[in-house]
């Protein structure tokens, strides 16, 4: 049985790979989420410390599992992962301005731009409402 991290480790190095080049260390590292991104590169040992930290849950608060999360960036890439039973994903070692959506066929998708400095791992909550609701 594949690991539940297994995802996760695939979206993370997707991203690391194509995102190395999101800003360089040479402005202090902001943690509001909206902040503009660096126009730079950031150093490899910056942007291993950055990403998007993620989670799910429903209206009552409760982790939902097995999401499909797209993380898409301006420059064309595009990667997936589903949440674990903690309904949490990320996407760490990358830097820059990401669409984050989800998808399930019980609940409404939610679509949310974020932007993530060099070197911060940015916190991102989801809430989805069932469909219809």
């Amino acid at each position: 049985m594949p690991s539940a991290r297994a995802p996760h480790l695939v979206l993370l190095v997707v991203l690391l790979a194509v995102l190395a080049a999101g800003c360089d260390g040479s402005s202090a590292p902001s943690a509001d989420a909206s902040a503009p991104a660096d126009d730079g590169v950031c150093g490899a040992e910056e942007v291993a410390d950055g990403g998007i930290d993620g989670s799910i849950v429903n209206t009552d608060g409760e982790p939902l599992e097995d999401i499909l999360v797209i993380i898409e960036h301006g420059d064309g890439f595009r990667g997936t992962a589903r949440t674990g039973e903690d309904g949490r994903f990320t996407g760490t070692g990358v830097s820059g301005v990401f669409t984050i959506t989800t998808v399930d066929a019980g609940h409404t998708p939610v679509v949310r731009t974020v932007t993530v400095p060099c070197g911060v791992l940015v916190p991102v909550e989801l809430i989805l409402a069932p469909v219809g609701e």
